[in-house]
């Protein structure tokens, strides 16, 4: 079906008027002209259909004069000036209007009378947060910049570790023998499982399928006065019941052979270690059977003292202990003072007073 064009009306705001036909430009009460504000609409029942008329588009307001026009024209009506240097036409007008975003905060008096102040609070808060971060990142720069200090060694001590693997035999299965596997036994196991077609079953269904349709009519506002009538054939749908035959499966298990075998692995067992608190160090002592091994060396060296330093112009003094390594710590003795850099807890430079 083709598109119909059906009547429009408005309300005049300036006597009350209300039911004026779209199409007509002025209030035929009180004589005003359709002003911006207008938004047409349709009575309820029978339409009102306008033949032959032609929609050229929305009405447009000239932004000179204020004067309304017809969408077909290119010069305003009342004085001569150009359609293309105004903005401002029925649909741009409808458009919803976004919001003023305020800069200012109000509350109220103790009278109930608005007391308006600007956001400069806010600002302000900003600004506080802004300066606390910036004091935090300068306290963790000074306490984590590098610190000279005087040590005086007063223990050095040593540890010497060996870590001990020991050869065990482990029971596993697979489904294959591995390389260095001696195999117990085998057995016939499940690995996986297979679908297998047995039986069908007829199982009832449903669909919708097209039974006839109707007309829905719709309208749209063309913006001078009318709307236009839209006719649309929507299909009506039923419900169709329906049987079909459908394949039930079974899982059948697939067998394989399964195999079970020993096999020897080097573990972790145990750790030696021994420590003291000379210049001597030496290695644990070892007692090793036919099916035990070394698995690696490691040693460690640290020493303990009184820290001097200085905080905030003032001598300060601390027991520490610090882990060194074994050249730094065959170079000195205990008695000794140190001279020593400080950073995070370690030290990264030294020498002898």
């Amino acid at each position: 079906m083709s598109d119909k064009i059906v009547m429009g009306y408005w309300d005049c705001p300036s006597c009350g008027s209300t039911g004026i036909p779209g199409t007509t430009y002025d209030c035929p009460n009180c004589g005003r002209q359709r002003g911006k504000e207008t938004k047409f609409y349709m009575k309820s029942g029978p339409v009102e259909y306008v033949p032959g008329h032609k929609v050229a588009g929305a009405d447009w307001y000239c932004d000179y004069c204020g004067a309304l026009n017809s969408a077909g024209r290119t010069t305003c009506e009342n004085c001569g000036s150009p359609k293309s240097e105004s903005k401002d036409d029925y649909f741009s007008l409808q458009k919803p209007k976004e919001p003023k975003i305020e800069t200012q905060n109000t509350n109220f008096k103790s009278d109930g009378t608005p007391n308006v102040k600007n956001s400069a609070p806010n600002i302000r808060t900003f600004g506080i947060i802004a300066i606390i971060i910036l004091m935090i990142i300068l306290i963790n720069s000074f306490f984590s910049r590098p610190k000279d200090c005087t040590f005086k060694v007063q223990s050095m001590s040593w540890e010497n570790s060996i870590s001990i693997e020991e050869n065990k035999t482990f029971r596993e299965s697979d489904w294959y023998l591995p390389s260095g596997g001696r195999l117990a036994y085998t057995n016939s196991e499940i690995r996986s499982y297979e679908s297998v077609l047995d039986h069908y079953e007829t199982v009832t269904k449903s669909r919708q399928v097209q039974d006839g349709g109707h007309y829905e009519t719709s309208y749209s506002d063309n913006g001078d006065g009318t709307f236009t009538e839209h006719s649309n054939f929507v299909p009506d749908y039923t419900t169709e019941y329906y049987t079909e035959e459908e394949p039930v499966y079974r899982q059948e298990p697939v067998y394989d052979t399964k195999y079970y075998y020993d096999i020897d692995k080097w573990v972790d067992e145990r750790t030696e270690k021994v420590s003291g608190n000379d210049k001597n160090p030496y290695w644990p002592k070892l007692s090793l059977t036919e099916k035990e091994r070394e698995a690696g060396r490691s040693s460690s060296y640290s020493m303990s003292g009184e820290l001097t330093y200085k905080s905030f112009g003032k001598d300060k003094t601390k027991t520490e202990k610090y882990t060194i390594d074994e050249s730094m710590w065959r170079e000195i003795n205990t008695g000794q003072t140190l001279n020593v850099t400080i950073k995070d807890g370690k030290i990264i430079e030294w020498h002898i007073d």
